[in-house]
This record gives C-alpha cells, structure tokens and sequence, in this order.
C-alpha cells in the first residue's frame, strides 16, 4: 500500500483487523496498543465467547464470527492474522482479493508446497510478512549488530542449544507444553516444526544462508506421535559448521522457553545464555537482559517493524519469500532425520 494518508495528505493513523483469538493474541494486541498511529478496529472468530472478551479487555470495538464479512465491512489496512495454522492460507486469500496488507503467524501454512503455491498466488496484490519474532529479541538485535559492524569478524562456526522439560510428565502426571498447548500432544511434526523453527529463522538473519546436512531426532514419549528432541547439523554457504540442538524431555531445566549460543568467529566469540550476553576478543563487552519481558518484545518490534515498512515502503526482514528458505529449512531437516518415512 505505501504511505497512508487522508485527503489532505496528512499521514493517518492505520486500521488494523485481527483474525483469532487464541492466547497469543493477547501480546499481538498489546503490541498493538503500543502505536499510537494505529487503531484496531474490529477482530473475528468463530468462538461467540472468546471474540467479545478479547475485545472488550483490549477496547476493539467490532466484533465478527466471519473473516470476510469483517473485512468487507470495516475495509482495514492491515489483517493481522493469528487463527489456527489451517485457517491462515484463508485468510491471506481474503485479504489478498482485497488488497489488504497482511502480518501472519508463523507457519505460514502447514507445508512447503502449500506455503510455495500461496506466495506464489498472492504475490503483488498485496504485502505479506511472516511474524516469527524471536529475531527481533533486544539480545539476537545486538548480536547481529556486531556481526554486521564486523566485530565478530567472518563467523567460523556456531551452535545453538533450546532445552527444556516441557514435554516430561510433572508431579500429577500432565505435561506441561502440552497442557499449554493441548495440540502438541497430537502433532506428527513436532519439535523442529513448532519450536526450532524460531531458531532457524534466528540463526538465518545472524549468519545468513544454511543447508541442512544431517538430522537427528527421536520420539521418546509413547503417548505422543511427534519428535520430542533433534540436532540439526547445518553449513553456511563457505562451509562454517552450524549446529542447532533442541529438546522438550531434559529433566530438571524447567519448562520455559530459553536459548543458549556460541559463536566464534576470527575477531571474536560471543556467548549467550540465561539473559547474560558477552562479546570476547578483540573487543569485549556483557549486556544482560530481563527474559520475561523480552518475551513482549519480540512481538512489540516485529509489528513495529511491520507498520514502518507499511508506511515507507521498505522491504519487510520476514517477508514470504524469506521466511520460505526458514520452511525448507524445516522440511530438509525432517527428510535427513527421516521422520516422515
């Protein structure tokens, strides 16, 4: 769309639909409250409880059980998309038959092919940008920084570690990740696919282009179809070794998301774990950082990040084409691990 204005050429505040109302709605609309050049003015969902609270806690004022109808009438600038995965290639279609620019959760859709053939259709009716925000936490921003300042130098090798306890059956026998999220419980594609998907996207904006050249992962809870732990072994384009390792059943690490990364390169190595953040080398320098409200931030930037470009025309950091290298990512990883077989 570009640049918004009225008719007197003043720059006005954007109109913003939302679809969904699960529970991570709840940041993308403090994030949303959060610009004052922005309103949002209506939000749907088949749920006649779910909807009407989400907007009467956040002051939306039009409420709708039908995406369509809701676009036709309040004519937005912006959908911002976070219904259930199977509704998302829907909704971008409506928006995009209507010209409306949209920010949708990540996945973008379930698979490659289907996520291929939706940009492919859409593109050039509309902007399209894929909200997987973990890039745009304050601690990944400043080590990209450094990268990109060339205070690391060139990256000669990195590996990543995501592990929690989640998935491991508590004192009364619930899982808590699953409990959260009563899906993950029925996934065939599990840990990669919903979880180090963040990571990839992640390691992707620090370094750049990845291939995948092994994977392993194992299913180790009987009751659950889906993979529980995996180690990506990756390579950048110069053959810098990249390991990613993630798992949901590490007894005693507690069930909240964290991320630990060393990086080496041939000016300095940079570690990053538990909100502490340390550049050693030729120039040193630890930042720390307050995790639980980092967790706000991720969403807070990326839809600011999203209006700017809205607003100038620039490209988004996520748009569809690049969040697809992030999805094939995915789908390498789940044919080398051969999970699918």
């Amino acid at each position: 769309m570009g640049i918004i204005v009225d008719k007197g050429g003043k720059t006005r505040k954007l109109r913003a639909a939302m679809a969904g109302t699960g529970d991570i709605t709840y940041n993308h609309l403090v994030a949303w409250k959060r610009l004052d050049d922005v309103e949002v003015v209506a939000i749907s969902a088949p749920s006649t409880v779910r909807a009407p609270a989400r907007a009467k806690e956040f002051g939306i004022p039009a409420v709708y059980r039908d995406t369509a109808e809701m676009l036709d009438r309040e004519r937005p600038d912006i959908l911002d998309i976070a219904s259930p995965r199977e509704f998302h290639a829907e909704h971008v279609r409506l928006a995009a038959a209507r010209g409306i620019d949209v920010l949708c959760q990540k996945p973008l859709t379930n698979t490659l092919d289907e996520a291929e053939r939706l940009v492919d259709e859409v593109e050039g009716s509309m902007r399209l940008m894929v909200h997987d925000n973990r890039r745009f936490r304050s601690d990944f921003r400043q080590i990209g920084r450094w990268i990109r300042e060339d205070k690391t130098g060139d990256v000669l090798q990195c590996q990543m570690l995501m592990h929690r306890s989640g998935f491991l059956p508590d004192k009364d026998g619930r899982r808590p990740a699953v409990v959260r999220s009563p899906a993950m419980g029925t996934l065939s594609r599990l840990l990669i696919a919903e979880t180090l998907i963040h990571q990839l996207d992640v390691l992707r904006y620090l370094i750049g282009p990845l291939r995948i050249i092994a994977a392993r992962a194992l299913r180790t809870e009987a009751d659950m179809p889906g993979e529980t732990l995996a180690t990506l072994f990756m390579e950048t384009p110069v053959h810098a070794p990249v390991v990613l390792a993630g798992s949901f059943v590490a007894p005693g690490l507690g069930v909240v998301v964290s991320d630990r990364l060393e990086l080496i390169g041939t000016r300095a190595s940079i570690f990053l774990e538990g909100g502490e953040l340390r550049m050693l080398g030729s120039e040193e320098c630890t930042l720390t950082y307050d995790m639980k409200k980092e967790y706000q931030t991720c969403f807070d930037a990326a839809i600011a990040h999203f209006v700017e470009c809205i607003r100038t025309g620039k490209p988004f950091e996520s748009d569809a084409r690049d969040n697809l290298e992030t999805l094939r990512l995915v789908e390498d990883a789940y044919q080398a691990a051969n999970l699918d077989s």
